[in-house]
């Protein structure tokens, strides 16, 4: 198939890189990648390269060398919905995608996006397809990180999904404020958004949403890539 059909996308999060190929406008496979151990010489040097411009400066840096076109996003790019944001130049890359990408689903109806990974981020478009903004809050493994730095006694934990409610000892107590402060974050914004916006369709997004215990609540939808999805739609945007 001609390259010129073909894109690969690159989301490079704080905690690994997700590569993924999109041909005749359909994402085919993705793959995932720590940051040590992504190897551009496994690729084809003539298919485009569109990526966040946020991702770690060495490695930009060999992207843009390796391939003869790349795309970085940057705020100044043609966008597929209208930018309410009040300083546009400070968003991040990561949300502006998750954005183009809300934006071709579900049209005429108010859409949400919630990223669980490092931060918890919340990004909105309304029913006109405006992106007005949303929230960013420390992430499940980010509260017990800094639990543990911020004091002389308290240990790091790993935040695992739990519905105990009274911790009886100090491990227990940390797993349970962490998890427990981090869903209940989620599920209260979350009704804030339904009780204003009634017909809100959300995705949610990250990787860990797959902590995230989703119930019976409808209109809710997981979308694994979300992000690539609004890469590739900025790409296509200004193709």
């Amino acid at each position: 198939m001609s390259a010129e059909n073909q894109v690969y996308l690159l989301d490079a999060g704080n905690t690994q890189l997700k590569l993924a190929l999109a041909q005749e406008g359909v994402i085919q496979w993705v793959e995932r990648f720590p940051f040590t151990s992504f190897d551009l010489s496994s690729l084809a040097r003539n298919i485009p390269l569109a990526c966040s411009s946020v991702i770690e400066l060495h490695l930009l840096q060999q992207v843009r060398s390796y391939f003869d076109t790349v795309f970085e996003m940057t705020p100044l790019i043609q966008l597929p919905f209208d930018m309410a944001y009040q300083s546009p130049q400070t968003l991040g890359m990561d949300r502006l995608c998750n954005a183009a990408a809300l934006a071709s689903n579900n049209v005429g109806l108010p859409r949400l996006a919630i990223d669980l990974g490092t931060c918890i981020k919340f990004d909105f478009l309304d029913a006109n397809n405006s992106y007005l903004g949303g929230s960013i809050s420390p992430g499940l493994q980010m509260r017990s990180k800094a639990m543990a730095h911020f004091t002389a006694k308290l240990s790091e934990v790993q935040a695992l999904p739990t519905q105990q409610l009274i911790g009886t000892t100090s491990q227990e107590c940390l797993e349970i404020g962490s998890y427990l402060g981090w869903q209940k974050e989620i599920e209260g914004l979350l009704a804030a958004y339904r009780a204003e916006y009634p017909e809100l369709v959300v995705f949610l997004t990250g990787g860990d949403a797959q902590h995230f215990d989703l119930g019976q609540k409808n209109g809710i939808f997981v979308h694994e890539n979300l992000t690539l999805e609004g890469i590739f739609a900025l790409y296509h945007a200004n193709a």
